[in-house]
């Protein structure tokens, strides 16, 4: 039994990362203390339906790669817009500011305190989001950080 939550089991298993042992509650739902990855159940069936992982937005064999390469998990651009598509919101940061893409009347909203975008679908929003003229595809592994879901 888990000491800070005694309704959740700690059973032994294998990351799905690392191939390090980990534990998991009996859901199947676990955090590696070894590399940080955070597993969910059927994160494979869904990393090859949906492009991505939940709930850390990297697909498992993306997240494979980044650690043999002793990289952090980061979402590429396309895993932040599968997600898109899967949960229909979205945030990252940009130099301190928080920016939220999300969907309504069918279109994409890419917003911030500062300016609202607004693009036809996915390929509008590849080829077009910016922040000050430069391309989110551009700037996306350099200068963006903590893409995820919507947490509020």
């Amino acid at each position: 039994m888990n000491k800070d939550n005694p309704y959740i089991k700690n059973i032994p298993g294998v990351c799905t990362v690392c191939g390090k042992i980990a534990y998991f509650d009996q859901y199947g739902n676990g955090i590696c203390k070894n590399c940080g990855w955070e597993m969910e159940r059927d994160e494979e069936q869904m990393g090859k339906m949906q492009g991505i992982s939940y709930p850390m937005l990297v697909p498992v064999w993306r997240a494979r790669e980044q650690y043999k390469q002793g990289k952090p998990f980061k979402a590429t651009f396309e895993d932040f817009i599968n997600g898109l598509y899967f949960y229909s919101e979205m945030e990252f940061k940009h130099k301190g500011t928080i920016y939220i893409v999300f969907f309504k009347n069918r279109k994409i909203i890419f917003c911030c305190e500062a300016f609202q975008q607004e693009y036809e679908g996915r390929e509008d929003f590849k080829d077009k989001a910016n922040i000050d003229g430069k391309l989110l595809k551009d700037i996306w592994d350099t200068e963006i950080d903590d893409p995820g879901y919507l947490f509020d």
